[in-house]
């Protein structure tokens, strides 16, 4: 039989267990108020990848990317050692959420990367350096987001803002950039070229037995076209 004393007890202690969860619940929940405030002050921006970004952005070009358009961190790597400012990523917490990156070229590797004639694994070694104020042709390599993620259209939009900003940076570098090329590879890439300065004319290029469209811009329409 339970005495008086160990039930008002147990009532006691049931109350105070409660209490306890319900503080501990405020405390969470202020908690990630505050985080989601400052995450809203804060937001992701897009910044030039560094070596210790590769594994991240293999991670994302691996899951996006069918199995011939992967490379391998060392191809990466070698790109990032002739040129740090070819690749910019959006980073979050979760790790690499985008990608795109613009190859510098002389004219005549830009044209035989975009006629097919220069391989994806080798266009790395022909990549020029901004060290000095040069005229250069701008591959558009990539441009990425993860698509599995809720926020794929922010990532999307902030990435694509960057675009027309890097150019502006080159160009304040004393960079001359005569026009930026892209295949796209999908029919996503197809719609979004065009809406952010592309042209398409009829060009097209075959790479591995497939056949894929080539984009070609001035940087002043993308600068114009892209509303930041």
């Amino acid at each position: 039989m339970v005495s008086k004393g160990s039930f008002r007890q147990g009532l006691d202690n049931e109350m105070m267990s409660n209490k306890k969860s319900y503080i501990y619940m405020k405390i969470k929940l202020r908690m990630r108020d505050r985080t989601m405030k400052q995450y809203r002050k804060h937001p992701e921006e897009v910044t030039t990848a560094g070596i210790e970004d590769i594994e991240s952005m293999l991670l994302l070009n691996d899951k996006i990317y069918p199995k011939e358009w992967h490379v391998s961190p060392e191809y990466i790597k070698e790109i990032m050692l002739r040129n740090p400012e070819v690749y910019k990523v959006l980073k979050t917490p979760a790790g690499v959420k985008g990608i795109y990156g613009l190859f510098p070229l002389d004219k005549g590797d830009y044209t035989a990367v975009l006629e097919g004639k220069l391989e994806e694994n080798e266009v790395g070694k022909f990549v020029l350096n901004y060290a000095n104020p040069t005229t250069v042709y701008l591959y558009l390599v990539t441009i990425i987001v993860d698509i599995h993620d809720d926020r794929r259209k922010e990532y999307a939009s902030t990435l694509i803002k960057d675009i027309p900003l890097q150019l502006k940076r080159l160009k304040e570098k004393g960079i001359d950039i005569k026009e930026i090329g892209a295949f796209a590879v999908s029919t996503e890439g197809e719609r979004i070229l065009p809406k952010i300065g592309f042209d398409y004319s009829g060009e097209k290029v075959v790479l591995d037995n497939k056949e894929y469209p080539v984009f070609r811009a001035k940087p002043e329409n993308i600068i114009h076209k892209i509303k930041i």
